[in-house]
């Protein structure tokens, strides 16, 4: 397989951008996340692709519990404050308001909607690790169109 092809042929997936968070004994995950996909309808479930090395993923991990934040169409600034590395910035909700879901997750305000997870598999692929979650509990704060990929500029397909 030609690995430019492959690269090129993969960036033509569609994807939305989400804010996965986390929380757990006093110390809180946030990062912007587009490998985010419902896999299941009864029960809800919902599979999210971490890099292996992610700061959020050792907080997923520890809780058992995370929160995918629809971001909206639009809200590219947040996408990328989300995005940068919790190692040079530290905590990236400091500052940022937010409430707590049922499960202690921080769930955003800008958000169209949030869909709080149990974890239910922690499994290795590749380079990053899928998590799937049960969902236990779901909001709205209002309609929209969500962000995309395509819309922020941003490439991580590939």
């Amino acid at each position: 397989m030609d690995n430019a092809t492959a690269k090129k042929a993969l960036r033509m997936f569609t994807y939305g951008l989400y804010v996965v968070t986390s929380a757990t004994e006093g110390e809180e995950a946030a990062m912007t996340a587009n490998w985010v996909c419902q896999v299941s309808f009864e029960p809800r479930m919902v599979a999210v692709s971490i890099e292996k090395d992610a700061h959020s993923l050792m907080v997923i991990r520890r809780s058992g519990v995370f929160a995918v934040n629809v971001l909206e169409y639009g809200s590219r600034e947040l996408a990328a404050q989300f995005s940068r590395l919790t190692s040079k910035v530290g905590n990236k909700l400091e500052g940022y308001s937010y409430t707590l879901g049922t499960l202690g997750c921080p769930l955003l305000p800008h958000a169209l909607s949030s869909i709080e997870c149990r974890v239910v598999l922690d499994n290795p692929m590749g380079d990053h690790v899928l998590i799937v979650g049960e969902a236990v509990n779901a909001s709205v704060n209002r309609d929209g169109d969500p962000l995309t990929m395509k819309e922020a500029g941003f490439k991580y397909a590939g």
